[in-house]
């Protein structure tokens, strides 16, 4: 036993001077490129360098124009830890640039707080943070927003600043990463999928890392965000409450059995009307890809593009597979099943048949009365709580997307 180990030690200490002289090998290749890199003349091609983070984005963003009166652009870039020797990178700064301008920039916290690595857990998934280890993907939400009427960029490329440790002489640590075209076609206008006062935009767009717009999943062997425009209505009664009885039953909602409207006229592609409400727990119940919308509606709108109504009550839905549906037409009630905690309705436009393995896009609502902003979104829908409504915004919109807690009525 005693010889096997000191064997194992030597084939150890061997296999460590043949990394030490690799690495040292490296070194000096990476230095002799460096200066060639450098030595190169005005005009030439581009030259290689070592990236240690690579960088591409999820979808092409397709602009919209929000309630706050600005243009915005949503996308996410999907950034590796390629580092070779592995390294530690943390990503100390994004920007966006347009024809060589800077139109975005996240650094600090703040890119912390949209920046989600792919290996942190349940636990810790809040947890801001820039730090990528070795291997280690994650998602950079950005949002650039531009004001009504401006001349919106055709491509965007991004620059990454990068700091590793350890630090490498050969190592590039700021460069240009992920370019994308920006569409010019025109987010669509659709009516109001319900009626009347106190609806909340629950999880809505933009810049915020709600549920939806951070919703990066891997389906079908590809990563897709079906849900990076989507919203989640519930109602405010005239007191300010979601909830007027026991929050665990779903009677106590009053909401609840609302009427659900088409927003627009197509073809219904898809119907589940199957599922069983599920209670009112804060906990989300574990389910399949295919049952998250729990009992729904797809709707083919033309063009590429679909209507995805969500979380209906079973029994509820008034269309098959095959109909044809008008603007306004009802097609279930509002309830809570599938993946879903407390009674709402999830609606998004998307540009495939199914909800988690397409690409989300804008759409924006023909009219809509605004009430104002929820203070207090967690309060309200998880402890019944009065909403705190901010007096802004407030008024008549026409061919816009309300945004994330702002309360809106329909006609």
């Amino acid at each position: 036993m005693r010889g096997d180990s000191q064997l194992k030690g030597r084939g150890a200490a061997a296999d460590g001077e043949r990394v030490t002289r690799a690495r040292g090998f490296l070194a000096v290749l990476f230095s002799v490129l460096a200066a060639l890199a450098a030595a190169a003349p005005a005009g030439a091609a581009p030259i290689d360098r070592f990236t240690p983070v690579a960088a591409e984005v999820l979808a092409a963003p397709e602009p919209v124009l929000a309630s706050d009166g600005r243009q915005h652009l949503e996308y996410e870039l999907i950034l590796t830890n390629h580092s070779y020797p592995p390294a530690t990178e943390t990503v100390r700064s994004v920007q966006a640039l347009a024809g060589g301008r800077v139109v975005g920039s996240l650094a600090g916290a703040r890119l912390a707080a949209v920046m989600k690595p792919f290996d942190l857990g349940p636990e810790d998934a809040s947890r801001p943070t820039r730090v990528l280890a070795p291997g280690v993907s994650a998602t950079v939400l950005v949002d650039l927003s531009f004001p009504r009427g401006a001349k919106l960029p055709r491509r965007l490329v991004n620059r990454l600043a990068i700091a590793q440790r350890p630090p490498s002489e050969v190592i590039a640590t700021s460069y240009l990463a992920a370019p994308t075209r920006v569409s010019t076609r025109e987010a669509m206008v659709v009516a109001p999928p319900l009626r009347g006062p106190g609806w909340v935009i629950g999880n809505g767009c933009c810049a915020e890392p709600t549920s939806h717009r951070g919703g990066v999943l891997s389906i079908n062997g590809g990563l897709h965000n079906g849900e990076r425009f989507a919203i989640d209505f519930f109602q405010l009664s005239s007191d300010g409450r979601v909830v007027d009885g026991p929050r665990e039953q779903l009677s106590s909602y009053p909401f609840y059995g609302a009427e659900v409207l088409s927003a627009t006229a197509g073809r219904v592609v898809g119907v589940v009307d199957r599922l069983p409400d599920g209670p009112i727990t804060f906990a989300l119940p574990p389910i399949t890809a295919a049952d998250a919308g729990g009992n729904h509606v797809v709707v083919a709108i033309g063009g590429g593009r679909f209507a995805f109504y969500a979380h209906l009550q079973p029994g509820s839905v008034r269309v098959k597979v095959g109909d044809r549906v008008r603007v306004g037409q009802p097609l279930g009630l509002l309830g809570n099943s599938g993946n879903s905690n407390a009674p709402h309705l999830h609606f998004q436009l998307m540009d495939g048949p199914t909800p988690l393995a397409s690409n989300g896009i804008p759409f924006r609502f023909s009219s809509f009365r605004e009430e104002g902003t929820l203070a207090n979104f967690a309060p309200v829908l998880v402890l019944g709580a009065r909403a705190r409504i901010q007096p802004h915004p407030r008024g008549e919109r026409h061919r816009e997307l309300p945004l994330d807690n702002e309360v809106v009525g329909f006609p």
